[in-house]
């Protein structure tokens, strides 16, 4: 279990962590998401005990190792902390064979030279590796590479594990293999696990919950689903990949909320809000239709409250197998569609489509 309670560090005049109050439960796998400079591997530095913090209490598995008590300053040593830390750029000893590289850290607690190889020759076989241990981290791959790092991080028996962003340096068609191994590795392992990563698709895949940061401060935590669904803020919502709105409550004298989005009027979702309030309105992508005719033919939505709004194609943005396509309809909508529907519904830069969506589909929430 980690907890960090108001924990801030500034690095001269930047804040790199403002306050952060985050708590991990045991064995649980979290994704920490958010953009490059956000504080995400600073806060594991705290963590691991490689920098201190300037404010604010880090505790694991309920014992404080950076904080006060009275008027003494603790802080826990790293090699202390039964921390594993897997960095970005793997950090492999390169005139060490693999199997060195991983006894490492048991050779420096000065274990029996026979445990020292049962342990390492387990892990090895654990991260499937063994046909490896004789190879220098030049001859791998950087699968395997951070295979190796992994199962340096973990033949010391950690009870937190630590990883920033450890498939970024890798290829997609290499990142998405290593990235079904580790969700396997993971969920086999009983350990507390903070996962460091900027795309969400990864961290959605591989954890119990993510916590989305920015400027230094954990915006929202969470289960994912609750976090697409809910957003608490414009940040979240836009990182996300969500449409995000600043709209207005307007009620209908027949009892039919109603959105005011710019001069545009869309169907909402039953609202605690008064008429009226300034709210931020998000919709996600794949909740979304482009049709060319007006009328809302999809059977699924027979007797929900849709909107069906007219607009001009700005921008498609091909991808692998799907695409982008962003329509004016006195605001941009975005949404994904599949190349063979693009072809099929004929769409181009400057075409008039309809843009179609059910009522309940919006998330309202207050403006923060």
């Amino acid at each position: 279990m980690i907890e960090l309670r108001s924990v801030s560090k500034s690095f001269g005049d930047r804040d790199a962590l403002n306050g952060v109050t985050l708590h991990v439960g045991r064995n649980e796998l979290l994704s920490v998401v958010g953009p490059s400079g956000c504080g995400k591997t600073t806060m594991l530095n705290v963590v691991a005990g490689l920098c201190y913090p300037d404010e604010g209490e880090v505790q694991i598995n309920n014992v404080i190792v950076d904080g006060w008590e009275g008027r003494r300053r603790i802080h826990v040593r790293p090699s202390k902390r039964k921390v594993g830390y897997v960095f970005q750029n793997y950090a492999l000893f390169p005139h060490m064979k693999v199997q060195d590289n991983v006894a490492y850290g048991l050779k420096a607690m000065h274990l029996p030279r026979s445990e020292v190889e049962i342990r390492t020759r387990s892990i090895l076989e654990f991260v499937g590796l063994l046909n490896h241990s004789e190879s220098y981290p030049h001859e791998l791959s950087g699968g395997e590479k951070q295979r190796v790092a992994l199962a340096r991080s973990l033949v010391t028996n950690p009870e937190v594990l630590l990883l920033d962003e450890p498939l970024s340096a890798l290829d997609p068609r290499s990142r998405e293999a290593l990235r079904r191994d580790f969700k396997n590795l993971l969920r086999e392992l009983e350990v507390t696990v903070v996962y460091v990563t900027h795309d969400l698709t990864e961290a959605c895949s591989l954890s119990d919950r993510i916590a989305v940061m920015d400027r230094g401060r954990v915006e929202q935590a969470g289960h994912c689903d609750q976090i697409l669904e809910r957003p608490k803020s414009r940040f979240v919502a836009e990182f996300l990949g969500l449409n995000v709105y600043d709209g207005r409550v307007v009620q209908d004298p027949s009892g039919v909320i109603l959105i005011k989005v710019g001069g545009t009027e869309i169907f909402g979702p039953a609202t605690e809000n008064p008429d009226g309030e300034r709210v931020l309105v998000t919709l996600r992508p794949e909740d979304i239709v482009i049709s060319t005719e007006p009328e809302v033919k999809n059977q699924r939505w027979c007797g929900c409250t849709c909107n069906s709004l007219s607009g001009t194609v700005l921008e498609i943005v091909r991808m692998k197998s799907s695409a982008r396509v962003v329509v004016d309809v006195g605001f941009p909508v975005k949404s994904e569609l599949s190349l063979s529907s693009i072809r099929e519904l004929g769409l181009a830069e400057g075409k008039n489509v309809y843009v179609q969506f059910k009522a309940e589909s919006l998330s309202i929430s207050p403006v923060r």
